[in-house]
């Protein structure tokens, strides 16, 4: 029996020996190993800095007299000087009048729709490159909020899906509606006057009571004048059904901060990012800087693009971007510098051996460094895993 215990006190001071031999030697080898790595992303970095201001634009509103107005030119179309934009109505009745003419022309459109459809679709080719045409036509007049064109497009559309309806659908009763619709036109100008543009330019039903604003009121514009402009609401004029841009250049009158202004000059592009309130960059010349006022200036912008596609933004926030870079991401501490010739480069793990990439940095700050896509076999790319920190790098070294 002492024996047994003896071997059995002998095994366990041995294991205990090799387990203690084991934490020792991954303590040694986890003091010596401080390796970090990270993996290179490719990301996009905007710079910019934040403005708020108000849009001017050269803007005529449009009124009548009469009680009772139809607008027939199209929300955000352009127009020519005697297009007819609306029907001034002299009674309800003719109101009335006016709203079952358009009712009779939709009708007539999809019942003429339905028709040549059962015409021309005689195969499945033709009747799905007819239903891509109207889904085409249908999403065209989303994008561009074109009720007219909507209503035309859907009931297009529907005629094509449900094309069994369009049989119970006869050139009888077309030719019936075509002669109401004929009627009603033919006897709606006795009490009916049309409002023509006297100007070409967009129009637009969007009133919001600062159309008297003009590039005049942004002549030596301060931060305490442009504070003023964004309070210059009026009243909607009597009678008012819509307005006229009659210039498809805007100014963007906007506060930002000193600081952020210096990376603009006059006379130079700058773009602007509106956010929600419009999708995509715009590229605008700066017209004038303020003085600086408590760490604001007061900064005009002219625009020439998008004019159509703005008509609702008024006071709003936008950022302006300086500089837009896209390119491999990678912390900072990743980047080193050749002492003997300055060249930039990064230590990346390629199958358990260090290699050292030449990089260009096209921006840095204290978390990040965003370096050029190169062009040569062996340059840095995305999904590379960098070195962050470590002892002892150097070309070849094996890592575990």
């Amino acid at each position: 029996m002492k024996r047994t215990d003896r071997l059995s006190k002998f095994i366990a001071i041995l294991l205990f020996l090799a387990f203690a031999a084991y934490l020792g030697v991954y303590a040694v080898r986890s003091l010596r190993d401080t390796t970090v790595t990270a993996e290179a992303v490719m990301a996009d970095v905007t710079l910019g800095g934040p403005a708020n201001g108000i849009v001017i634009r050269s803007e005529e509103v449009l009124t009548s007299a009469e009680r009772y107005i139809d607008i027939t030119a199209r929300d955000g179309s352009k127009v020519a000087a005697g297009t007819a934009l609306a029907t001034a109505m002299r009674s309800e009745a003719g109101l009335e009048r006016a709203s079952r003419i358009h009712e009779l022309e939709l009708e007539v459109s999809r019942m003429s729709a339905a028709l040549d459809e059962l015409d021309s679709a005689a195969d499945l080719t033709t009747r799905d490159e007819s239903l891509r045409s109207a889904v085409e036509a249908l999403s065209g007049a989303v994008a561009r909020h074109d009720l007219t064109a909507l209503d035309t497009s859907s009931l297009n559309l529907r005629s094509l899906l449900f094309s069994n309806s369009a049989a119970g659908v006869s050139k009888a009763e077309l030719r019936a509606l075509q002669r109401e619709l004929d009627s009603l036109r033919s006897s709606s100008g006795s009490d009916a006057a049309v409002l023509c543009a006297e100007h070409s330019g967009i129009f637009t039903t969007l009133i919001d009571g600062y159309e008297a604003l003009s590039a005049a009121d942004l002549e030596g514009l301060t931060c305490e004048t442009l504070s003023e402009l964004t309070q210059a609401r009026q009243d909607k004029p009597a009678g008012a059904y819509g307005k006229l841009v009659t210039s498809y250049q805007w100014l963007f009158a906007a506060a930002m901060s000193a600081e952020d202004a210096e990376n603009l000059k006059v006379g130079r592009t700058a773009t602007l990012n509106f956010g929600r309130y419009y999708g995509a960059d715009i590229y605008a010349r700066v017209l004038s800087i303020s003085e600086e006022s408590d760490g604001s200036v007061a900064v005009v912008f002219r625009c020439d693009t998008a004019l159509a596609d703005t008509l609702a933004m008024r006071n709003v926030p936008a950022n302006v971007v300086f500089a837009a870079y896209s390119g491999i991401r990678v912390p900072a501490p990743a980047v080193q510098t050749d002492d003997a010739t300055g060249q930039t480069y990064v230590w990346c793990v390629t199958a358990m051996q260090l290699e050292r990439k030449d990089v260009e940095v096209l921006y840095a700050d204290e978390d990040f460094a965003l370096l050029a896509v190169g062009n040569d076999a062996d340059a840095l790319r995305s999904g590379n895993t960098v070195v962050v920190s470590g002892r002892d790098l150097y070309e070849g070294k094996i890592m575990e």
